[in-house]
């Protein structure tokens, strides 16, 4: 595994984007805490987001964009393989 991906980033939105998302993610597990219960990936699902969300979630999606050269990667396929291993184990 990369060790460079380890180090810590920081990523700089507006705080209204980064307030927008908070509700979002916390509207969503809201929802999936009624749904569901125990953490299951069968039953976890966002909700559609509405249009600020949406604006919100591309500011971010920029900003990782802009911040991490990874993206563009030959090997990014495996980087993200690997991480979501190493997220799931931890």
């Amino acid at each position: 595994m990369s060790k460079n991906l380890d180090e810590p980033i920081s990523i700089t939105m507006p705080k209204g984007a980064l307030l927008v998302l908070f509700e979002y993610l916390a509207r969503s597990y809201g929802s999936w805490r009624r749904i569901g219960g125990e953490p299951d990936e069968a039953t976890f699902a966002l909700q559609p987001p509405d249009a600020g969300e949406r604006k919100a979630l591309w500011r971010l999606e920029g900003e990782i964009e802009r911040t991490l050269p990874e993206i563009f990667s030959a090997d990014y396929p495996q980087l993200i393989a690997e991480w979501k291993q190493h997220l799931t184990s931890n």
